[in-house]
């Protein structure tokens, strides 16, 4: 049933590959891992979260670096991100809140000018399009949460989709090192 979720999941977003995940959290944590976030290392996230966004980089010993909102639309704000990255910054972390999603090509033109990568927190975004793109169908790695106040839930639960290889590399990570 997991593997048959993966992949509806993954078909309807429009995703190289999807990985079924205890929680967005866990996903969140992988995507750390994954991306080699550690001591002296910055993240660039938005304080109009939940706790767990800023956790996950502190539990890999990263630096959490908070860039202000937009006030009209509460999503993280890119001239805010521009203002905060530095020579420490190694992922930009926005988070997609109610259903709407931020300014990904923005986000994602100043990550490539800056050499970080994105991840995105779409636990509150689902199902939520870019234009005529669905959230997650991009070349990020993107979380998304299942939990009971989500718009669409499993009651627990998460889902991270992305590029093939990171996620096939999550996959290992999230079963403790077995590949099959």
């Amino acid at each position: 049933k997991t593997k048959e979720f993966e992949e509806k999941f993954k078909s309807k977003v429009g995703a190289q590959a999807a990985l079924a995940l205890n929680s967005c959290t866990a996903g969140l944590h992988l995507a750390m891992v994954l991306h080699k976030i550690g001591p002296e290392d910055e993240v660039i996230t938005t304080p109009m979260t939940f706790c767990a966004t800023a956790n996950v980089i502190e539990h890999q010993g990263g630096n959490v670096v908070l860039a202000d909102v937009d006030p009209e639309t509460l999503l993280i704000n890119p001239i805010e991100i521009e203002k905060k990255i530095s020579k420490k910054t190694k992922v930009i972390l926005p988070v997609h809140y109610a259903g709407h999603p931020c300014d990904m090509d923005t986000i994602n033109r100043m990550a490539k000018k800056h050499g970080v990568a994105v991840v995105e927190d779409a636990a509150h975004c689902m199902p939520s399009k870019i234009g005529d793109k669905w959230v997650g169908s991009g070349s990020n790695l993107a979380l998304f949460s299942f939990y009971a106040n989500k718009n669409m839930t499993t009651g627990e639960g998460g889902m991270m989709t992305g590029p093939q290889a990171l996620v096939d590399e999550a996959r290992v990570l999230a079963l403790h090192g077995m590949s099959h």
